[in-house]
């Protein structure tokens, strides 16, 4: 038996998975029968099973077995879901707590381990089975449950601490910029008889604003210290999940006749305990595929020029605020025509969608539910179940998969884990007035774009970085925002993002980047855990919330062919700033606005002028190619402004077009004199002859 340590680590897993059994079942009950649930049923008894095993727990491994055949049978349709089966299966589930409270405490438990095994492989309960009795010492393991869940408060605690901190500080950014409003403002003041007041108000506000500045850096110091200080007393050793691997991997080469050298480094590397709950499973199947999937026997590898003798690496270390575990073998390695073959007789795939695939993206076809290249069902593989428990918790903590695979050399399998799943280190991007927070270890790369950066291959828009071709998506399109990083915003720049997932890059455009800080991860509740695109949320300094980016799931969307059309978008702003900039001026509302309207549905950049003299500040500010003007204005006429920009060095031979509802023969002769180039009488006038004459002139 192992030691206490690893008793209570599997006491903690198996309890979320009798959870999950016990609401599976009741809902099937409830709901009818469907396969997906029966095989998320399938994978925790799958589970359960394997871990129980790895620690020499017999009762329960026989029992998770024998429940697994059952529901195995049920989802291939070999037995029918009825009550008695659920009664069954619901019996069993308490026996197998009944065993994982004996294990934890040392109890007794009286009840015929056979009878229920011999019942689950039957479907018929012999004799109901008796009261579970447990005798155990209780106080030690509520004193256990107690500390750890009130550690993982004082956890959440501390990252509210954080949250509240950032809060202050933008308070003080706030208060900041009212001082340097209230310095501008009394510098501008001459003989106010408050002045000496307000300049005693002022002092009184910086040294507030001192003070505040030193209370949050001592706030900070103590918060971070305290964060770290919890985090540390939540952090276990790599090894305390891999001591018993050496021993689990033997004993199955042992029974497959094989011979298998393991080796562990990198025992002393720290993860959450939450993040080792999570990897005890992942490992647990991916060594086990290794040994029955990828090391051959003994006489396989000599017939190849191997050695008799298989190896296994299994490394832990940090990496740049992460943690990279590897593990690989010299076996036979993933053969990606072998796994195409079995996708498409599986009804996985179509011949088509599988033809489409490389070969380094076939390998990742191992991770869907059900998917095993066996061809019979053993106690160690054949169920479909193994790769896809990774790839359920791999996704659960936010982590990253590579495989790479060699057939015939052997295969290498990397996962990228954050340190802890309480804070994480993630980018802050603006999308369509939305901020979302992007986990960093997803991010390789930030881009600029222009124009001339975007290609198009095969249908789609693309970019190339460092002699590789990404295809191009927006993250508006994909969340149903918007145009989110359009070319309308970023000034002939756009900002895209190269996220790599697996060994999967493509380029996301974003609106505008925030910055990088470390953020409190908050759970989404229950009613929101299921919505897509999204795998937490974290509160920022202003109090607002961001939504966390789920990076698989963007990869999900932008490989359905989701494409940009940033080309069009270049070309129609190109095409819009070729027609030029006009410079309305007008006191009617009614009047300028219909011009306006006119104008810009045929691709020129208006601007308003509501007065001769706004238009003069307007001329003097920016570059106009025309300038369209009424005559009858408060302050400066229209006749008085034509002259004035004759006059100017800037302005004088910008065109100027008068539409006036002045009609005599005489205004008309007072417009050319004073340099207009074109009058239009507001009586006979039609957008068709603004337009000509606009065209004439400008273009």
């Amino acid at each position: 038996m192992s030691s206490r340590k690893y008793i209570d680590i599997f006491a903690r897993e198996a309890e979320e998975h009798l959870q999950l059994l016990r609401q599976g079942l009741l809902a099937l009950e409830k709901e009818g029968f469907s396969a997906e649930r029966v095989h998320v049923l399938l994978r925790s008894a799958h589970t359960l099973k394997g871990s129980a095993r790895m620690l020499d727990l017999t009762a329960i491994g026989q029992v998770g077995h024998a429940m697994e055949d059952l529901l195995k049978e049920m989802e291939n349709g070999a037995r029918a879901l009825t009550p008695a089966i659920t009664d069954l299966l619901l019996a069993a589930t308490d026996i197998l707590e009944g065993l994982v409270g004996q294990a934890q405490t040392g109890g007794e438990v009286t009840f015929n381990i056979d009878n229920i095994v011999e019942g689950l492989r039957t479907g018929v309960l012999a004799d109901a089975p008796a009261a579970l009795a447990i005798e155990a010492d209780k106080a030690e393991l509520t004193t256990v449950r107690t500390s750890v869940a009130k550690l993982d408060d004082l956890v959440n605690l501390l990252g509210e601490m954080l949250i509240s901190r950032r809060m202050l500080e933008e308070r003080r950014r706030q208060l900041g910029g009212l001082m340097a409003e209230m310095e501008d403002f009394v510098r501008r003041l001459r003989k106010a008889e408050n002045v000496k007041q307000l300049r005693q108000m002022q002092a009184g506000f910086s040294r507030l604003a001192s003070d505040l500045e030193a209370d949050i850096q001592n706030l900070s110091y103590l918060t971070q210290e305290m964060h770290h200080g919890a985090m540390e007393l939540r952090m276990l050793p790599f090894s305390t999940i891999t001591e018993d691997l050496a021993r689990m991997v033997r004993n199955l080469a042992r029974e497959q006749g094989k011979e298998i050298n393991l080796t562990i480094s990198g025992g002393n590397v720290e993860l959450d305990r939450l993040l080792l709950e999570a990897l005890k499973p992942m490992l647990l199947h991916m060594l086990r595929n290794s040994v029955d999937h990828g090391i051959e026997t003994p006489e396989e590898r000599q017939r190849t020029g191997k050695t008799a003798v298989g190896r296994i690496d299994l490394v832990a270390r940090y990496e740049a605020g992460f943690v990279r575990l590897r593990l690989s073998d010299d076996g036979r390695g993933i053969d990606p025509v072998r796994i195409r073959e079995v996708a498409v007789r599986k009804s996985l795939l179509s011949v088509e969608e599988a033809a489409c695939l490389s070969d380094e993206e076939a390998v990742y076809l191992i991770l869907r539910p059900g998917f095993s290249t066996r061809e019979f069902i053993t106690d160690v593989s054949g169920r479909g179940v193994g790769m896809d428990v990774v790839k359920t918790n791999i996704d659960r903590v936010k982590g990253n998969l590579v495989i790479h695979s060699t057939p015939g050399v052997g295969c290498e399998m990397q996962l990228q884990l954050p340190l802890t799943l309480a804070v994480i280190t993630g980018m802050l991007i603006e999308c369509e007035r939305e901020v979302f927070a992007l986990p960093l270890h997803y991010l390789s790369e930030i881009l600029r774009l222009s124009e001339g950066d975007i290609h198009s291959e095969g249908g789609r828009e693309v970019v190339r970085v460092h002699g590789a071709t990404l295809p191009l998506v927006s993250l508006g399109d994909i969340l149903g925002l918007g145009t989110c990083g359009g070319v309308g915003t970023g000034g002939g720049k756009i900002t895209a993002l190269v996220l790599t997932f697996r060994e999967q890059r493509v380029a996301c455009l974003v609106g505008r980047i925030r910055g990088v800080q470390e953020l409190v991860v908050k759970g989404m509740g229950k009613q929101l855990k299921s919505v897509e695109y999204f795998s937490g949320v974290t509160i920022l300094g202003d109090g607002s919330p961001a939504l966390i980016l789920s990076v698989p799931d963007l990869f999900g969307a932008s490989l359905v062919g989701r494409g940009t059309q940033l080309r069009q978008e270049f070309a129609e702003r190109k095409a819009g700033e070729k027609k030029g900039r006009i410079l309305v001026v007008d006191d009617s509302i009614t009047t300028r606005t219909m011009e306006k309207n006119i104008l810009e549905t045929q691709g020129y950049t208006v601007t308003i002028a509501i007065s001769g003299e706004d238009a003069l500040l307007k001329v003097a500010a920016a570059a106009y190619d025309l300038v369209v003007s009424d005559v009858e204005m408060p302050g400066i006429t229209g006749f008085e402004l034509t002259a004035k920009l004759r006059q100017m060095e800037g302005t004088r031979d910008i065109p100027v077009i008068i539409v006036s509802s002045l009609a005599l023969d005489e205004h008309r002769r007072k417009g050319l004199e004073v340099g207009a180039q074109a009058y239009i009488v507001k009586g006979s006038f039609d957008q068709g002859t603004l337009l000509e004459t606009v065209q004439t002139l400008i273009g």
